[in-house]
């Protein structure tokens, strides 16, 4: 039920709408491996094998990655284009977009055909539905549908055979598909089958304990709706138990009326960006934020924030780990922290008996009371600068399989190109902060989108040539780069920048249960201009 009510909705403050089936995944790695207080390094210092799915470590977690390569640790990269994690692989794999279930449904079949796995995990709850549909997976089918080499496919399934502590990596280029709930659940059935150890690599350094807050429309910082009692009590008020809306209902199918936003762009990184832009004009919009972005142009007011060098308080990572956070300057300007902002308008409502906080501390202090996750935390050691741990207890442990039910979009006559996403290292999401660093500003690349370079010959295209960018919804211009790392029949593009706004192109799908848009396969047709 808790693994439930996490993977369902939108996380409403996170910048790219997509890190649910990441809180999904972290809550069964610790449902599924009971893990006590271990850290990152921790959870892949045994491992003699880490397989990397849609996800670059080497490039957006390179202090990690590197312990990781001086370790020697044997790396499988499984990816929709070659990047600098699939170059220190030991075998890496480009996949056709949206095929992920099929490849790893085809690794669970070999599996257990050739019982690669302990007798103990047959009495799991699901084993048997699991090993009928990966029986329909053969390898034939797989590397056809895959677009992979038969022999590169059968080496990563004996290399997991053989390994005796598999590591698990993913990140959003796993999960950013309208099937984004059935791939965490396949990886996760891998993991299991395997007795692995899995770790969802995040987009953002509180993802964990936005969540963990009750910032999802559909539970509460206690937990789920039956705890509403606890809260009236703490809070001396009735509590709402109606379902709220997730951030693509309530900025696209059905927009609010007015929203207060909060360390999230989604003029740039919402899918069909011009049909956002024009319902964020209708609503009264109030953007709380430190840099300044896209979504501001359409903000009635801006309230300013203090980065995270101005702030006190704390953050939560993906293995539940709670760190502090110490204020090295104070906030510039009229800078305040959303709490003091919120305390003002409670004030303003006459409200304010709901938010008699005098600090930071005295706000995790109700935290620790209300989160059950967090009831072992020592609120005065946690601000002496010494980590927490979140509950990392073992719940449970069952198979949920998949079949595959199709990818996100189709290559066509009309369009006969899928274009995809990926992420520079030198910027960060939607590039409000890393835009301010001269240096890194300096090493951004260019270029707006890269071909493979057979597919821009035949086109008659040289690398630096301006190109149109069509999809059923948008079009946009840019310059190409011939890259031979890109397959064939693949369009690639980063999603950072204000001037060309790649999610324009993106129609508006997303995963059912998560709410999750895809980012990663859309068919578009180039012509030069």
């Amino acid at each position: 039920q808790k693994f439930a009510r996490l993977v369902i909705g939108t996380n409403n403050i996170d910048s790219c709408c997509t890190r649910l089936c990441h809180a999904a995944t972290v809550m069964a790695m610790k449902d599924c491996f009971g893990a006590s207080n271990v850290s990152r390094m921790d959870y892949v210092n045994d491992i003699d094998l880490l397989f990397v799915i849609g996800s670059n470590p080497s490039s957006n977690y390179p202090v990690f990655f590197n312990k990781l390569v001086r370790k020697k640790t044997k790396i499988i990269s499984i990816q929709s284009t070659i990047n600098l994690t699939s170059e220190s692989s030991l075998v890496s794999v480009v996949l056709e977009p949206g095929t992920e279930i099929i490849f790893l449904n085809g690794i669970m079949n070999e599996l257990i055909k050739s019982n690669s796995y302990s007798k103990q995990i047959e009495k799991l709850d699901g084993f048997n539905q699991l090993k009928k549909i990966a029986s329909r997976f053969n390898l034939d089918y797989v590397c056809k549908i895959c677009n992979i080499s038969k022999e590169k496919y059968q080496e990563i399934i004996e290399d997991i055979k053989q390994s005796k502590s598999l590591g698990v990596f993913h990140g959003m280029g796993f999960t950013q598909h309208v099937n984004s709930i059935e791939n965490v659940h396949s990886l996760l059935n891998l993991v299991i089958l395997r007795d692995g150890k899995v770790l969802s690599l995040r987009g953002e350094i509180n993802v964990q304990g936005v969540g963990d807050m009750g910032c999802l429309p559909n539970c509460l910082p206690s937990g789920s709706y039956e705890m509403a009692d606890k809260l009236a009590k703490t809070w001396g008020t009735k509590i709402p138990i109606k379902k709220g809306k997730n951030i693509i209902e309530a900025l696209y199918i059905a927009p609010v009326k007015a929203a207060f936003i909060t360390g999230f762009n989604p003029a740039q990184s919402l899918p069909d960006s011009n049909q956002v832009h024009q319902k964020l004009k209708k609503m009264f919009l109030v953007c709380l934020d430190h840099y300044d972005g896209l979504t501001h142009k359409f903000a009635n007011a801006i309230l300013p924030t203090p980065s995270i060098i101005e702030r006190i308080g704390s953050i939560t990572t993906g293995e539940m780990l709670i760190r502090p956070v110490t204020q090295v300057i104070e906030p510039l300007g009229q800078s305040k922290p959303e709490w003091k902002i919120y305390q003002d308008f409670a004030k303003y409502l006459k409200k304010d008996q709901y938010l008699r906080f005098n600090s930071e501390k005295e706000i995790t202090q109700e935290i620790i009371k209300n989160v059950y996750d967090y009831r072992n935390v020592n609120v005065n050691q946690l601000y002496q600068g010494q980590d927490q741990w979140g509950d990392q207890t073992k719940q449970y442990t069952k198979f949920m399989p998949e079949s595959f039910e199709g990818v996100d979009d189709l290559r066509s006559k009309k369009y006969p190109f899928l274009l995809t996403t990926f992420r520079s290292k030198y910027q960060f999401l939607t590039d409000e902060m890393t835009s301010q660093s001269q240096t890194l500003v300096k090493m951004k690349d260019k270029f707006h989108f890269y071909m493979n370079s057979q597919d821009g010959q035949k086109k008659g295209l040289k690398t630096g040539d301006n190109i149109l960018v069509t999809s059923s919804i948008a079009s946009l211009k840019g310059k190409v780069k011939l890259d031979k790392s890109i397959p064939s029949k693949i369009i690639g593009s980063r999603f950072h920048s204000k001037k060309v706004i790649i999610n324009s192109l993106y129609p508006m799908r997303f995963d059912e249960e998560s709410f999750t848009p895809n980012y990663k396969a859309v068919s578009v047709n180039i012509r030069k201009i």
